[in-house]
């Protein structure tokens, strides 16, 4: 179970394999999620949830922290504060 102020966290850090880390909203992290999710090896997530519904990808988001897309091919998250300052 997540820590309930990541709820309040508006801002993931994104880490992709040869790339560098990028800072987005949350909004923006859940539209990353929805495209790397059909290229997953189903397998290695729970093959139940329906990733066509927002609210599962938003749940999945929060409560995970990597996805593996393939062997040796890991996407990575965290949830981060950005301090208006």
């Amino acid at each position: 179970m997540s820590n309930p102020l990541i709820r309040s966290v508006e801002h993931f850090v994104i880490l992709e394999p040869e790339k560098k880390e990028e800072i987005v909203t949350k909004k923006e992290a859940i539209e990353w999620l929805k495209k790397w999710l059909p290229k997953v090896d189903f397998p290695t997530i729970n093959q139940n949830e329906d990733f066509e519904k927002e609210e599962n990808i938003e749940d999945f988001l929060e409560n995970t922290c990597e996805l593996e897309i393939k062997p040796g091919y890991t996407l990575k998250w965290f949830a981060v504060r950005i301090d208006p300052n």
